[in-house]
């Protein structure tokens, strides 16, 4: 005997749901790891390495909206304690005048 297979009408929507969900929890992790990186970032209590680590985020825009100022800020907080790295990127910012005036003489002084 021949069986009609009938598909209910829900299956169709299933699938898109499905996909919109998962979208939906990938976006939602990412706000959460950009909210819990601003908190690290703002704590008095980091290593230089670890608001190096941070602050790498604000410059380029990873995981948090791309903020010249606050990298800067944070890579001065960061070289004031002697972490070379952060130094650096600080002279590349008076180099290339990115979240404070263009200025050569203090870019070379970073880079020594």
């Amino acid at each position: 005997m021949y069986q009609r297979k009938i598909t209910p009408l829900i299956q169709p929507l299933i699938q898109p749901l499905l996909l919109a969900t998962i979208l939906f929890s990938g976006l939602l992790a990412s706000a959460c790891s950009a909210e819990s990186s601003n908190a690290k970032i703002s704590s008095n209590q980091n290593t230089p390495a670890e608001i190096y680590e941070l602050v790498l985020a604000y410059y380029e825009g990873d995981s948090v909206p791309e903020d010249d100022d606050k990298a800067f800020e944070l890579f001065q907080k960061a070289a004031d304690q002697g972490y070379a790295p952060a130094k650096h990127y600080l002279g590349i910012m008076y180099y290339e005048g990115l979240g404070v005036d263009q200025n050569y003489h203090k870019a070379f002084e970073w880079f020594q």
